[in-house]
């Protein structure tokens, strides 16, 4: 990456936000911090597993929404459902179903068009868990922008409203996470490998160990490479039935840690064949059979 703050600045397909009606009115009067920023995206999208603790009872089709890939149609959707700004207050029956994901990549795509270096992060939220809990660890998403006055990558974790930090008891600044409240991939993969953590603390539902560790891991890699993908699509070594290729993960690990700035590893990394994204995907989206996505189908083209 010749200049990685601009890279991150850019647009990718998934977060490229084209000047079209149902898009373009979203976007009148957007604010140019990351806390205006956080706030329009909690005002557009509603998590579909805290829906029900708002209130508000979800359709199947409408929880659907969840399979939605790209920044754009996200907003396409919530001028659909109500049309105007996002600064505009939205009750629960009018905003997108999403999840922690969908919370990520449209505040990436928000800072992005405000000019802020911003990408996604995928990895394990240690502070969605209870004592009863087997998992410690749960699959989560969160943004990194560059804080161009401290000269470093700050996670925000834009779902946490102060609903949720209510509910959970959070104690820390959702603008400002610390490194071992959200736990990238590979610092899973890191913690696991080498300090003796328990993989099976590492998931989400009924899915723990090394194996869903290392997906979290690649997907992680992709969007450091500004692929964020939905959490149930795969390929290349996800697929594996088996953990292998130990060196080349252990690798991945020691390149995608938090707040991660070896730009060019990363790059080589992403044109990896067994790492990098390809062009059809494997995506269980929401059914018990996995579908075949062809991913220009599902994501902006760049003008």
């Amino acid at each position: 990456m010749e200049d990685p703050l601009q890279f991150y600045t850019n647009h990718s397909p998934m977060t490229y936000l084209p000047d079209k009606p149902g898009i373009s009115a979203t976007l009148q009067g957007l604010p140019g911090t990351v806390s205006g920023i956080v706030e329009s995206v909690q005002n557009t999208l509603l998590h579909v597993f805290w829906a029900e603790r708002y209130g508000e009872r979800l359709t199947e089709e409408r929880a659907g929404q969840v399979n939605i890939r790209s920044a754009a149609d996200m907003l396409r959707m919530a001028y659909a459902l109500k049309p105007g700004s996002l600064n505009e207050k939205r009750p629960l029956s009018e905003r997108v179903v999403g999840n922690c994901r969908d919370f990520t990549v449209l505040s990436v795509a928000l800072m992005r068009s405000v000019g802020i270096p911003a990408r996604a992060r995928c990895g394990f939220g240690a502070y969605f868990s209870t004592p009863e809990m087997k998992l410690r660890y749960i699959d989560h998403w969160v943004a990194e922008y560059w804080n161009r006055s401290t000269g470093r990558w700050v996670m925000v974790d834009a779902q946490l409203d102060g609903f949720q930090q209510d509910a959970l008891k959070i104690d820390f600044d959702p603008h400002d996470v610390p490194h071992d409240r959200f736990i990238t991939g590979g610092a899973a993969w890191r913690m696991c490998r080498e300090e003796g953590a328990d993989p099976e603390s590492f998931g989400i539902f009924e899915m723990s160990g090394l194996g869903f560790i290392r997906g979290d891991m690649i997907r992680d890699l992709a969007a450091l490479g500004k692929t964020p993908l939905l959490p149930w699509d795969c390929w290349g070594v996800i697929l594996d039935d088996e953990v292998e290729d130990l060196e080349l993960l252990d690798r991945v690990a020691d390149v995608t840690g938090p707040g991660t700035e070896r730009y060019d590893e990363i790059a080589e990394l992403c044109d990896h064949p067994r790492l990098g994204v390809p062009e059809v995907l494997v995506s269980w989206m929401g059914g018990a059979e996995p579908q075949r996505v062809r991913l220009s189908d599902v994501t902006e083209k760049i003008q």
